[in-house]
């Protein structure tokens, strides 16, 4: 379901002149140009915690339009993060309040606001945003978001936020029109690359000036003049003459995109709820999934937690699992034999040492946090990170209308430690395999968790869970290593075609291997891509 709704705002002589007063300070700044923010159209796909204060900045700046997306209603937890929502909103789609509380900020701002999933939006959304900002909290959101914006071209900024920690990622897609680097820095990076890549052969009075110089730092300057510089000037010509046909298309105007970053995407978290309910729970959150099972069979319903008592309910059935967890790993290390030889207070130290790896009883709010996968927050870090995406995404707006207040970020990576208080820029490089901005095509990356017992069958299961509903019977399995044919639904020996042949007992397939699937027949007349790269992990 979409939502959108905004009337546009008819301007008085007043209306100008209250918006120059309120935009004034900024007007101080060099190269601004207010007009930039008015004619501007900033798009925001999360409207939680970085997404609510990102959201608030450009409102605040003046910016002309703001497109808010977000799948998420108001709970109760969000109220201590998210400064557009109030007591009294819980149950309402984010992006539709955030709308209502910043026009209440600024009565000159469109907003258009979808309660959608952002792979469904039209095409025609995204090619009206000038920036695409990033606030989202799961990994295949972000690949998504990232597959659009580089197919459109459109220059994104991503952020996330971890307890303490964050990061920010500017990601210029190639194309995109935006000037990024300098010239002259990135031939002097080349320049020093290749100096490490000289032969002593060759060169053997560049690698003498080399020894000549640790021994004798006084002379450092005169034998750099006489026999280094000379080199690297006779290199640096040979770059410069090659730049702009050879190394320009890869390093100009351009950074790696998130999925070079992450190549490989973790497992999909309902892949792990599926494991836990073949066995028995082996962790604290494994014990919540199994009670939301168990409350279902019970109640006939999954348990909503926005119900206190319904909480409750679930809390007992998740303390009860977590009891039985305790005397499982207990029995496991005591034996029978092992505890007669034992004092009541070594078993009752056995017994601490237990709760303490698997932690104190349950809280109430643990139902949520564990069923909801929820990341632990605090808004004094989300504040910072969202400024930095703010600050970033401002820079390439101006950029993108042809004025310039700065450059975008280099390196485009920073990682913030709140603990320390420290930032740290990252260099990263754009990635020849990237799946997304690459030279590969038709390749995907997927990680699926198994149970141990698992077969098979089970590992097209475990791709369905993970959005990859694939018919087992138009896709081929092998070993990429050994080239071992493991599934061929195609075969006439029927060793290849048994679908519930044990992936550890009988295809000693161990924890993190990679197998392939590759589409045979029609699904490879009709599938866009040409292999999965598949990482198996036992749980």
């Amino acid at each position: 379901m979409i939502i959108k709704k905004d009337m546009a705002y008819k301007m008085t002589d007043r209306d100008e002149i209250t918006k120059s007063r309120m935009y004034a300070r900024q007007q101080l700044i060099e190269g601004w140009n207010q007009e930039v923010l008015d004619n501007g159209c900033v798009m925001i796909i999360g409207v939680g915690a970085l997404g609510c204060e990102i959201a608030k900045d450009f409102a605040l700046m003046g910016v002309g339009k703001l497109i808010l997306v977000d799948l998420d209603l108001i709970e109760t937890s969000n109220l201590s993060r998210q400064m557009l929502f109030r007591p009294g909103d819980e149950g309402r789609p984010k992006a539709e309040v955030a709308a209502e509380r910043l026009k209440e900020m600024n009565p000159y701002l469109e907003i258009d606001h979808y309660f959608e999933k952002l792979q469904k939006l039209p095409t025609a959304v995204y090619e009206e945003a000038d920036i695409v900002i990033a606030a989202l909290d799961n990994f295949n959101a972000r690949l998504d978001l990232n597959k659009i914006c580089i197919r459109l071209k459109k220059p994104m900024i991503e952020g996330g936020t971890v307890g303490f920690e964050g990061h920010v990622q500017v990601i210029i897609p190639e194309g995109s029109g935006l000037q990024y680097k300098d010239r002259n820095r990135e031939i002097e990076k080349i320049v020093e690359s290749k100096l490490w890549e000289l032969s002593e052969e060759v060169y053997p009075d560049y690698f003498e000036a080399r020894e000549r110089i640790y021994e004798l730092e006084e002379q450092i300057e005169q034998i750099k003049r006489n026999h280094i510089d000379p080199v690297k000037e006779a290199i640096r010509r040979e770059v410069e003459e090659e730049f702009d046909e050879t190394y320009a298309p890869n390093t100009m105007d351009q950074t790696a995109c998130y999925r070079c970053l992450v190549p490989i995407p973790p497992p999909d978290n309902k892949l792990v709820a599926a494991c836990t309910l073949k066995g028995l729970p082996r962790n604290r959150d494994q014990c919540v999934i199994k009670a939301e099972v168990d409350f279902e069979k019970e109640y006939g319903h999954k348990p909503d937690l926005n119900k206190d008592e319904e909480v409750f309910k679930l809390k007992e059935l998740a303390q009860q699992e977590l009891e039985e967890l305790r005397e499982r790993v207990f029995d496991e290390n005591v034996p029978p034999e092992k505890k007669e030889s034992l004092t009541a207070e070594e078993i009752q130290e056995w017994k601490d040492n237990i709760q303490k790896t698997f932690g104190p009883d349950y809280q109430f709010e643990e139902m949520e946090n564990i069923l909801g996968n929820k990341i632990a927050a605090i808004q004094t870090v989300s504040s910072i990170i969202s400024s930095i995406e703010s600050q970033e995404a401002l820079k390439l707006l101006f950029r993108v209308n042809g004025r310039d207040i700065g450059p975008p970020m280099e390196p485009p990576y920073i990682n913030y430690n709140g603990v320390y208080g420290q930032f740290d820029q990252i260099e990263v490089s754009k990635r020849d395999d990237c799946l997304a901005c690459g030279d590969v095509e038709g390749e995907e990356n997927v990680q699926i968790v198994v149970p141990f017992d698992a077969d098979v069958a089970y590992i097209f299961k475990a791709m369905k869970i993970s959005g990859h509903d694939l018919n087992r019977n138009s896709w081929l399995i092998t070993n990429p290593r050994n080239k071992e044919i493991y599934w061929d639904p195609n075969a006439n020996n029927p060793i290849f075609k048994d679908p519930e042949v044990k992936l550890r007992g009988e295809l000693k397939l161990e924890s993190n291997e990679i197998i392939s699937l590759i589409p045979i027949g029609k699904a490879k007349e009709d599938s866009n891509i040409n292999k999965y790269n598949v990482i198996i992990t036992y749980m």
